[in-house]
């Protein structure tokens, strides 16, 4: 009884800060979170106040928007509140952000490359003998998902469709799945949007979606780069 009370005051407390989100009060969900954490960093609500600012550093409308420092709050959340039933959500952002920045460390890695490589052909693009050449050549993710599909085949578009769909984006983006696929996660989410555009669950989903975005740009320069090795290669 007690735990579903304190799980009733979280998403209480959630509720709030993200109909100040959906309004673009950004700048007033930081504030009030801040002064939150101000009184403790360990003790309820600051487990609400620091996925708050987790979530609004990662907004996609905010302009200070910042997944370093969104990252750092989630990051606290799992620390001082590891029981917290925000924490397993918190730790998918985690997640996201590490694959961004493995990513990054990827693509920074590629471009050097592609600088040498550049320096390399200019010095020896007149070289008679390359001319010559040239002209000569463990949680059991399976069963949730399948309870959320059974909610969406017994529900059609009627709610709780849209909260299962939130699952199943939630279960392949998570970093513990060992089926994970960031597409089906993304594919969940857009039609959560599409058929429940009035569900609570929808502001949430636009910030999964948007780091679905970073995560596409992000493959696309990566393919862009491999496509320049090659023609400086040839």
């Amino acid at each position: 009884m007690q735990e579903h009370l304190a799980a009733r005051n979280v998403h209480l407390g959630l509720e709030r800060y993200r109909d100040s989100l959906a309004k673009g009060f950004f700048e007033t969900v930081i504030e009030q979170s801040r002064q939150v954490l101000a009184k403790g960093e360990t003790k309820p609500p600051a487990d609400v106040a620091l996925y708050a600012l987790g979530e609004t550093y990662a907004q996609q409308d905010y302009e200070g928007r910042d997944f370093a420092l969104s990252r750092q709050y989630f990051q606290k959340l799992i620390e001082n509140f590891p029981d917290s039933p925000l924490a397993p959500e918190a730790k998918t952002f985690v997640g996201i952000f590490e694959y961004l920045e493995a990513k990054e460390e990827v693509i920074t890695s590629k471009e050097k490359e592609i600088a040498e490589l550049k320096e390399t052909t200019l010095a020896r693009k007149h070289d008679p003998v390359i001319m010559a050449h040239r002209i000569g050549i463990d949680r059991d993710f399976e069963g949730a998902v399948q309870r959320n599909l059974q909610i969406l085949k017994q529900m059609g578009k009627k709610s709780p469709a849209d909260v299962a769909l939130y699952n199943l984006g939630l279960i392949f983006a998570h970093i513990d799945n060992p089926f994970k696929d960031y597409k089906k996660s993304q594919a969940y989410f857009s039609l959560l949007i599409k058929e429940f555009p009035r569900s609570s669950l929808v502001d949430e989903t636009r910030v999964w979606l948007g780091l679905f975005e970073v995560i596409e740009k992000m493959q696309q320069i990566d393919i862009d780069i491999e496509q320049q090795k090659k023609q400086l290669g040839r």
